[in-house]
């Protein structure tokens, strides 16, 4: 497979994909058909998977190439940003599914050194717990992240130990540190930890043990009563009787003369025993489970009248309305062309019945076909049996002998291979040297300028601090000026009205007496409504009783309809059933005929045949003088059979082959007509498409247009508004215009006067620092 151009247009598909105009899918069929024509089915199937894996995971890719750009800036490139996202989803997602072949040749065919960087990143299981590992969790489930991705890493990383080393050794001609590390013996890896010693402190006195504690005295328990053993269980179990009902007597003589707390509840009637009776009655007939006879079910039932709602009833007579609109337009239709469709239906039925009967006949004539078919069938696989077993003979002859080449094709090519490998490593030698030479002058240069650039950082450091104390200097001054308060206060007189031109404008008080006038109007429409309201009522009350009635008279109609169209349809059912076993036992005695007959025909066959070999035995017998003669006879009647046999086998073979490439080509046919009706159909889609695009991007710049209009008429009307608003209240109050153009001075010369001394003390800070 191409790895390199494969992976180039998913690249191109990647960063041509702009969400707002198209779908994912839409944006993947369209980049196929314009630039993967020559692509295969899996190779396509790979660009799609590839494309809409790296759209999902698009923030979780996101975060792992944010943070290698930051921690490896010097060794990466933040262009080869879709290039990580791919290979990053590969091997998180999809390298199970992998051959590690192939996947192998993928990486070798991409930049070593960006391959090196990525992948000893993705297996540096310790950066990723520490750096990517939070982020993560903030999106994903921890369990997860922890189980499916990072446990996926350390499963795969036996795996790619040998990718990783060849990677390493092709982009930095060094061995790779992971790789070292995890072969490294643990001794030598785990730096043995620091042991902690006492400190030589003196020691304690040693507390006085305390005394022994006093030894418990020993329970002597009483002897075992005399009596004890005297009494029975029995007795026992009597005595105790006694004493209960002794002791619940004496507490009945103690509580006999307290009054006992009386419920209203209890005076009212109830029927609570009857109700418990009847559901114990319920429950003990429900647990009678050996009882031999049930309870058989009711013959005769009244039909249960069903009370109709009135979304039940207007469907009721919705439908009673079609039925008796069908009734008078066939009513009509009989007056105007004074015939009926009566006698078509009978005739239709019939023919109905005729075809019925007809079928019936045709099934069971092909249960004998297929039965007698079953017969020669079996004969036929018998002698494809036989051919099938001359022809596997042959097969396997031929299998050894392309063994025997593929194996020598095979040591070939391991010989070959041989040979690069050798010419590989001579090239790889030579190479190390001056990788090295380049790796410590790049260093020297590294150290370099992180010198230059930490001083550079601290003069600037220096400068910026310098100047933020002065600004926070000049924002102190600044808000302690616009702290000053001005004070506007102005009265208020509610018959007065504001003055600003407006339409109906009016006082507060004004508004108060409207607002009771138009309670009063609503009050009264309101009363008018109700009675509004309660005629409807009864109006449609008295329409859903006519209704009802009209309902039920229509259904008991139906139901003695029904009843009679059922009795019709089991009497036809008990007729064709009576027809279908006629039919059944006809045809079954036409098999038993057949039957017989061919076994007739064939036991007269055979007998012929035995007397034919007796004749020619007896021939034999009689002609022994003749025998060359007749078994050259004989092989010459076999040699003609063996032909007309061939012939037949031929013809036979042919008629099937001709059959089988006329249905290939009809097949042949039909796909290309779909194939052309689906290509005609989408290109009629995109052009539609395409229009409609067109058209709404007219219609939207017309929008944008009219809108702007508008807002410019809207913005030119609120501005002659306001200069004629200001001149009317110039108008009226000529005093207060004056005193507010004098603070509106006041207050220009003040911002004047703040922003030239801010300009020069600006003016007076470093010119470098200013920059």
């Amino acid at each position: 497979m191409r790895y390199q151009q494969l992976i180039t247009h998913v690249i191109e598909l990647i960063k041509s994909y702009n969400p707002i105009i198209l779908t994912p899918d839409s944006h993947c069929e369209q980049f196929i058909q314009e630039n993967c024509k020559k692509l295969f089915d899996t190779e396509i199937m790979f660009l799609k998977q590839v494309f809409s894996g790296v759209q999902r995971y698009e923030e979780f890719l996101k975060i792992l190439t944010k943070t290698m750009f930051t921690l490896l800036s010097s060794t990466t490139n933040r262009n080869d940003a879709t290039l990580y996202h791919i290979f990053s989803y590969l091997i998180l997602f999809r390298l199970d599914e992998l051959p590690y072949n192939e996947f192998k040749k993928m990486v070798n065919e991409q930049d070593p050194v960006k391959m090196n960087v990525l992948l000893q990143f993705l297996f540096d299981i310790d950066k990723i717990i520490t750096h990517i590992k939070p982020l993560w969790n903030e999106i994903y489930d921890p369990q997860y992240i922890q189980e499916t991705v990072i446990g996926g890493l350390e499963q795969h990383f036996p795996m790619m130990k040998d990718l990783l080393s060849s990677l390493s050794s092709r982009a930095t001609g060094k061995q790779s540190e992971l790789v070292q590390e995890d072969e490294r013996p643990e001794s030598a890896a785990k730096k043995q930890p620091t042991k902690t010693m006492p400190f030589k402190l003196s020691e304690t006195k040693k507390k006085p043990e305390p005394p022994p504690p006093p030894k418990p005295e020993q329970y002597k328990s009483k002897p075992v009563p005399s009596n004890l053993n005297k009494k029975t269980l029995q007795q026992l179990e009597e005595d105790n009787k006694i004493r209960f009902e002794q002791s619940k007597k004496k507490v009945q003589d103690n509580y006999k003369d307290t009054k006992q707390f009386e419920f209203k509840t209890d005076l009212r009637p109830t029927n609570y025993e009857t109700v418990k009776k009847e559901v114990e009655d319920t429950l003990n007939q429900q647990l009678q489970f050996n009882m031999k006879i049930a309870k058989p079910a009711p013959v005769d039932l009244e039909t249960a009248e069903i009370k109709l709602n009135a979304a039940a009833i207007l469907r009721e007579e919705m439908l009673l309305k079609k039925k008796q609109e069908i009734e008078r337009e066939r009513v009509k239709n009989l007056e105007v062309n004074l015939r009926d469709s009566g006698e078509f239906e009978e005739w239709k039925r019939q023919q109905e019945e005729q075809e019925q009967i007809a079928r019936m006949e045709h099934q069971q004539q092909k249960k004998i076909e297929m039965e007698l078919a079953r017969e020669a069938a079996m004969r036929a696989q018998e002698e494809k049996y036989k051919e099938n077993r001359i022809l596997a003979e042959k097969m396997k002859i031929e299998a050894v002998e392309r063994l025997k080449e593929r194996q020598e094709l095979q040591q070939e090519q391991v010989e070959h291979k041989k040979q690069l490998i050798e010419q590989i490593i001579e090239a790889e030698k030579k190479v190390y040297l001056q990788v090295e030479k380049v790796q410590e002058k790049n260093k020297q240069m590294a150290e370099d300028q992180k010198l230059e650039m930490a001083r550079m950082l601290e003069l600037k450091r220096q400068e910026d601090e310098q100047i933020r104390i002065k600004r926070e200097e000049l924002i102190k001054q600044i808000r302690e000026l616009e702290r000053q308060p001005i004070k506007r206060t102005k009265g208020y007189d509610p018959t007065e009205t504001m003055g600003f031109g407006l339409l109906e404008e009016m006082s507060l008080a004004e508004l108060r007496d409207r607002l009771e006038v138009v309670k009063a109007e609503r009050k009264a429409e309101e009363e008018e409504k109700r009675k509004e309201i309660v005629t409807q009522k009864d109006e449609y009350l008295s329409s859903m009783q006519r209704k009802v009635q009209e309902i039920k008279a229509h259904r008991q109609a139906e139901s003695q309809q029904k009843d009679m169209e059922r009795e019709a349809k089991r009497m036809k059912k008990q007729k064709e059933e009576e027809l279908r076993k006629k039919i059944r036992e006809e045809q079954l005695l036409q098999v038993q005929n057949k039957i017989s007959n061919k076994k007739q025909v064939k036991s007269a066959e055979e007998q012929r045949i035995a007397a034919e070999v007796r004749e020619t035995k007896l021939r034999q017998q009689y002609m022994n003088a003749n025998k060359a003669m007749v078994e050259m006879k004989a092989w010459k009647s076999q040699q003609d059979g063996l032909e007309r046999e061939i012939k037949n086998r031929q013809n036979d073979k042919l008629i099937v082959q001709e059959g089988v490439e006329s249905v290939n080509l009809r097949e042949r046919k039909i796909l290309a007509e779909q194939a052309k009706r689906l290509v005609k159909a989408k290109v009629d889609f995109n052009q539609a498409y395409d229009h409609e695009l067109k058209t709404a991007y007219q219609m939207n710049d017309q929008l944008y247009r009219d809108e702007a209009e508008n807002r410019t008429q809207m913005h030119n009307i609120q501005k002659e508004w306001k200069q004629e608003h200001t001149k009317n209240m110039i108008t009226r109050d000529e005093y207060k215009q004056k005193i507010s153009e004098i603070s509106l001075q006041n207050s220009k010369k003040k911002q004047q006067t703040i922003k030239q001394e801010y300009s020069r003390q600006l003016e007076q800070l470093p010119s470098a620092q200013y920059s």
